[in-house]
């Protein structure tokens, strides 16, 4: 069932994994409400933005990480328009505003590019008082205005409120207004903590897994915003009297409303999805024929726009003698909701020291994918990608990772939501005109290269490379190298101030350069080979 048309900036569809049930049994069933964002004009106009950056200067980030987060910032409020403001704010024992919120003209980029440059690290980790002070730096938020906050941190918090749900609470007040995305930089920082809070806030995730790379993970963050698309999005869920929705599955921001079961969503990027799955007991009727057993509802604002739409619809389940089979698509969307939650179990088993049990929790799941009607390995489906993902984790953690490669192999990791937005390879496919500036100035001129393929099947192909791409196993990679030695998401390639640079993404089999480990970014040059697994490609400069 889909409801929003053309003129609606978000669709909704919404099914249930059994097609029927026989009059008065009692069954498990699972509502699947998939949302999509479908705006188009993006272009048009990106509303004006008040962003705030919030940026830790405890001791742990002396050195590299915060010269590299100082150029960042500079770089970044360079692509900012007159109409936009920005604001810093800078936290360790406490928090201080470095730059008051202002509009982006010649005056704010040189007293920011000034102040920004003489943060000096030391102290301790107040993730709190960081927050509270860049919601307070924020004014009463425009009809027509996006507000951003990006937070970066390389520690756990240690002053002030520490535990997750603290922390979450706090973004969730902030979020009304604000939407909240986390940076994690380094292999220590807390990234618990960090996604609790972007997911509380609204906004998403990053890992920063070294300096050189800071730059790259700040455009995404702030690129996107050029794409968001609807904000403020809620999802409201009324069963009908003798529906018990036993709980809603993965990793959800809820609560409990005069309207029912509330669901906050996370802004959605054009072309973004995010899939909402509720398990429910249902105990058939006597009656045979159609059975409305739920009553859904979205709210959303479209980004910059003070009005609120809302898109409503209802669930029916048949009432026959016959009963009714699994429906397969929504079945394979819960199987996808079964996945997250999975990973986040398996984390936590691997956070123990015990990795055989993580593997064999993963693979347990991937012997129910598999069984899943329809499904066909590496067919390019969501769930297809799903089952490749729980593959590398399974194998990640049978070979027992070293305490730091472990580390990097979870943080990159917890960027991915496989029920989320789409499994885009290197970063979000970015849509307006804005956000593709944004990462054309970080990347600078991109060389005419390519790559390769020295051996296997593939022996002889060339990949031409573009800005950034991931190479990889599965079909949403950017350059697929069909091999089972070849992680999904391998290595990322990308261009920075006229090279080509290369970087492991905590692959299971690892990447070499020129017969070395690849254990930090290597800037290539032409006829370096990369070994991916079992396959090696050459890198050639035309």
């Amino acid at each position: 069932m889909t409801q929003g048309g053309k003129e609606e900036a978000v669709a909704l569809a919404l099914a249930l994994d059994r097609s029927a049930i026989v009059p008065g049994a009692r069954e498990v069933v699972h509502l699947v409400a998939e949302i999509r964002a479908q705006a188009t004009g993006i272009d048009a106009q990106r509303p004006p933005m008040s962003l705030v950056f919030v940026l830790d200067v405890s001791g742990s980030m002396g050195g590299p990480p915060i010269e590299q987060v100082a150029l960042s910032v500079d770089r970044i409020v360079g692509l900012l328009d007159p109409t936009d403001r920005v604001a810093v704010v800078a936290f360790s024992d406490s928090a201080s505003e470095v730059c008051p919120l202002r509009n982006v003209d010649a005056e704010t980029r040189r007293i920011l590019r000034a102040r920004v440059h003489r943060l000096a690290a030391g102290g301790h980790t107040n993730v709190e008082a960081g927050l509270r002070l860049a919601a307070a730096v924020l004014p009463p938020r425009p009809l027509h205005e996006r507000q951003v906050i990006v937070l970066l941190s390389d520690g756990a918090p240690n002053v002030g409120a520490s535990t997750q749900e603290a922390l979450a609470d706090l973004a969730r007040s902030i979020r009304p207004d604000a939407a909240v995305s986390t940076l994690g930089f380094g292999a220590h920082h807390h990234a618990e903590v960090l996604s609790a809070i972007s997911d509380a806030g609204g906004g998403r995730y990053h890992f920063i897994a070294e300096p050189a790379v800071c730059e790259l993970e700040f455009a995404q963050a702030i690129g996107t915003q050029g794409d968001v698309v609807a904000e403020q999005a809620e999802l409201r869920l009324r069963p009908a009297p003798g529906i018990d929705i036993a709980r809603l599955l993965g990793k959800l921001d809820l609560r409990y409303g005069a309207e029912g079961l509330v669901v906050a969503l996370p802004d959605l990027l054009e072309g973004g999805r995010q899939i909402v799955v509720a398990q429910a007991t249902v105990e058939a009727r006597k009656e045979t024929g159609p059975w409305e057993i739920f009553e859904v509802a979205l709210s959303y604002r479209r980004a910059g726009k003070a009005e609120v739409a809302r898109l409503e619809g209802r669930v029916v389940l048949d009432v026959t003698a016959a009963g009714g089979a699994l429906a397969p698509a929504a079945h394979a969307s819960v199987l996808l909701v079964q996945s997250e939650e999975a990973r986040a179990a398996a984390r936590t088993l691997a956070d123990r020291g015990n990795f055989e049990a993580a593997a064999a929790h993963l693979r347990a799941l991937m012997k129910i994918v598999e069984e899943a009607p329809g499904f066909v390995r590496d067919d390019g489906s969501s769930l297809a990608e799903a089952y490749e993902v729980l593959l590398d984790e399974a194998t990640a953690y049978e070979r027992k990772p070293a305490a730091e490669q472990y580390e990097v192999f979870r943080r990159t990791g917890m960027e991915l939501d496989l029920a989320g937005q789409p499994a885009a390879a290197s970063m979000p496919r970015f849509q307006s005109a804005w956000s593709r500036s944004v990462m054309a100035v970080v990347t600078g001129p991109v060389p005419d290269a390519h790559l390769v393929v020295l051996s296997g099947s593939l022996a002889g192909k060339q990949m031409p490379l573009g800005p950034v791409q991931v190479v990889g196993r599965t079909k949403t990679a950017d350059i697929q190298i069909g091999s089972s030695q070849v992680s999904r998401r391998h290595t990322r390639i990308f261009a920075r101030d006229g090279a080509f640079w290369v970087q492991d993404l905590g692959s299971t089999n690892t990447t070499e350069v020129n017969g070395q480990m690849l254990d930090r970014l290597h800037k290539l040059i032409g006829g370096d080979v990369i070994r991916m697994g079992d396959v090696e490609v050459r890198f050639v400069e035309d």
